[in-house]
C-alpha cells in the first residue's frame, strides 16, 4: 500500500513516461519530462534550504509552476502551504510568520505579494525545465512517513485570521484516490484547468495527474476561449463554478460551438438553476457533476451525479441538493448534543471520513470545537432526505460563497470596522444572477463619513472577492434577544421566496 504521497506520484511518473502529462505556458511535458522537472525543482527546493518536514510556501499563478513545485515539495517530503493571489501580502506575512516556512517558491509575477513574508525564508521564482531536458532521476522514496504533515491549507476563520487545516500523508493518499473514483477520472482525459489552483482545482490537477491523465492549465477564465481550447484539444473533463458555466453557455449559444468530446463539467460552491441545466443538456449533454466539501475534508464529502442531473430535469427540486455521501466519507445531520436526528430534520452537516483534518495549525482548542465524537461539524446546515440526498439550508458561520471564492464575513467586517466613520457593519450574502451570492454590507455610519471616499478605501484594503457588491446605509443593526447581530434578519429580505439560503 502506498502510504505517502511521493511514494503515489513517483510511480505515476514511472508508469505513465511518453503520455502528455501537463500542458501549461505553451508547452508540453510528457510524463518523463514532468519527472525531471519535479527532479529539478526539487534540487532548487534542497539549495534553497528545504529539508523534509519543513514548510514550503506555493505562492504560484496558474503555470506550470505549481504542479512541478507541487510535486518537488512532496518529493522532498516537505510540507506544502499553498496560498492565492487573492490574498493580500499582509495576509501572506501572517501566516508566513505563524508557519516559519524554509522557502517560498513565488511566481515573479506575484513577487509583490511577498514582500511580508520574513527574511529568514528563502523565496525562490519557480523555474521549470523545458520538455525534453536531459533526463533527471527523481528523487527516491523515503525521506517521510505515512503519520507526517503533507500540506496546511489556510481558510478563513471566526477570528477573522485565517485558519491553518492540517493533512497528513496516509489520508491524502487516500484523498487523491477519492478525486480519481468521485470525479471519473481515467487516463484517456485530458482535463482543462482555468480556476486557482491553490484551492480545488489543484486536487484534481494532481489527481488527474496520478491517474495518467493529460492536463492543460490555463492561467484564467475566459468563456469564448475556453470553448475553443475544448473544441480544438478535445478536452474530455473540466471544473468550473456555475457562473463559469453560465458564460460557457453564452458563449457556445453565441458561437454555435460545442466541444464534442466533453465528457464532464464538475461544479461546486452552488447550485445550477434548472433553466440552465436544461440548457447545458441541449449544448454539451448530461456532463455535469456537483460536489460538495470543505477544506477540512477536501473536495469530496457528497456528489451529486450526472444521472442525477439526468433525473432532475424532470424532478427540479432534486437541484437544491449537494448530493449523496461518497464512497469514502459518511455524512449526517447531527443536533448540538452530536446526535443524528431523523431523515428530513435540520440540524449540522457532520462528516467522518480518513481523509478528514487531523488538526488546526497551532489551535487545539477550535480543532477539538470541530468534533463530536466521529463526526467533524461543518457549520452547514441541512437536512438529509430517505434517499440520501443532503440539501443545504444556510451557513452556520455566515460564509459567502461568490463565484466560488469562499469570503468570510468576520474578516470583511473586521476591515471595515477599521474606518474611522463607521460605527457599525454587517456583512451578509445575498442572490446574485450571476455570482450565486455576492457581498452586501450593511452600514450605520458616522455623519462624517464619504460615501465615495469609503468605497475607495474598501477598494485598498480588501480583495476583488471579498469586497461588498452593494452597500446599505441603516441607523442601527438589528439585534437578536442575546445581544448579537441578527444576520438572519438582515438577509431575510433577500432571500424571500428563493429554495435555497445558504447565505
Amino acid at each position: 500500500m502506498m502510504s505517502t504521497l511521493w511514494e503515489a506520484f513517483r510511480r505515476s511518473l514511472t508508469l505513465n513516461g511518453p503520455r502528455p502529462a501537463l500542458t501549461a505556458d505553451g508547452m508540453t511535458w510528457t510524463y518523463s519530462d514532468m519527472a525531471t522537472a519535479v527532479a529539478i525543482a526539487a534540487q532548487n527546493l534542497r539549495a534553497a534550504g528545504a529539508s523534509p518536514r519543513d514548510r514550503v510556501v506555493l505562492l504560484c499563478e496558474n503555470s506550470a509552476s505549481y504542479p512541478v513545485y507541487d510535486l518537488a515539495i512532496m518529493a522532498i517530503g516537505a510540507v506544502k502551504i499553498p496560498l492565492n493571489s487573492m490574498l493580500t501580502a499582509s495576509d501572506i506575512g501572517d501566516i508566513a510568520v505563524r508557519t516559519t516556512p524554509t522557502v517560498a517558491v513565488v511566481s515573479p509575477a506575484l513577487a509583490h505579494l511577498a514582500t511580508e513574508i520574513p527574511d529568514a525564508c528563502t523565496i525562490i521564482p519557480g523555474d521549470v525545465v523545458a520538455p525534453g531536458s536531459l533526463p533527471v532521476e527523481p528523487p527516491a522514496v523515503g525521506a517521510v512517513g505515512p503519520d507526517d504533515l503533507s500540506f496546511v491549507g489556510f481558510t478563513g476563520g471566526t477570528t477573522g485570521k485565517p485558519k491553518g487545516i492540517v493533512h497528513h500523508q496516509a489520508p491524502m493518499v487516500l484523498n487523491m484516490f477519492a478525486h480519481i473514483m468521485e470525479g471519473g477520472i481515467g487516463r484517456d482525459d485530458h482535463m482543462l484547468l482555468t480556476t486557482p489552483l491553490p484551492h480545488a482545482a489543484g486536487f484534481l490537477g494532481a489527481a488527474a495527474l496520478l491517474r495518467g491523465a493529460h492536463v492543460r492549465v490555463e492561467k484564467g477564465f475566459d468563456a469564448h476561449e475556453v470553448l475553443r481550447i475544448m473544441d480544438e484539444h478535445d478536452i474530455t473533463w473540466t471544473f468550473a463554478v456555475p457562473t463559469m458555466i453560465y458564460r460557457l453557455l453564452d458563449a457556445a449559444v453565441e458561437t454555435g460551438i460545442r466541444p464534442a468530446a466533453l465528457r464532464t463539467i464538475q461544479y461546486g460552491a452552488a447550485p445550477i438553476s434548472p433553466e440552465r441545466l436544461r440548457q447545458a443538456m441541449e449544448v454539451f449533454g448530461p456532463v455535469l457533476q456537483q460536489l460538495y466539501a470543505q477544506t477540512e475534508c477536501p473536495n469530496f464529502a457528497t456528489v451529486l451525479s450526472k444521472p442525477d442531473h439526468v433525473r432532475a430535469l424532470s424532478e427540479p427540486d432534486l437541484l437544491s441538493s449537494c448530493g449523496k455521501a461518497t464512497l469514502m466519507c459518511e455524512v449526517a445531520i447531527i443536533d448540538e448534543a452530536g446526535e443524528e436526528v431523523p431523515r428530513g430534520e435540520v440540524g449540522e452537516v457532520a462528516l467522518d471520513s480518513p481523509y478528514v483534518m487531523r488538526g488546526y495549525w497551532q489551535d487545539p482548542d477550535n480543532y477539538a470545537k470541530r468534533f463530536a465524537g466521529r463526526w467533524m461539524r461543518t457549520g452547514d446546515v441541512g437536512r438529509m432526505d430517505d434517499e440520501g440526498f443532503v440539501t443545504l439550508v444556510d451557513r452556520a458561520n455566515d460564509m459567502i460563497i461568490s463565484g466560488g471564492m469562499n469570503v468570510y464575513s468576520v474578516e470583511v467586517e473586521a476591515v471595515i470596522s477599521a474606518h474611522p466613520d463607521v460605527a457599525q457593519v454587517a456583512i451578509v450574502g445575498v442572490p446574485h444572477d450571476d455570482w450565486g451570492e455576492a457581498v452586501h454590507a450593511v452600514v450605520v455610519p458616522r455623519p462624517s463619513l464619504d460615501r465615495e471616499a469609503f468605497a475607495a478605501w474598501c477598494r485598498e484594503r480588501l480583495a476583488s472577492y471579498k469586497r461588498p457588491k452593494s452597500v446599505e446605509y441603516r441607523d442601527d443593526l438589528p439585534v437578536t434577544v442575546y445581544g448579537k447581530v441578527d444576520k438572519k434578519a438582515l438577509r431575510a429580505p433577500h432571500w424571500d421566496g428563493r429554495q435555497r439560503n445558504v447565505g
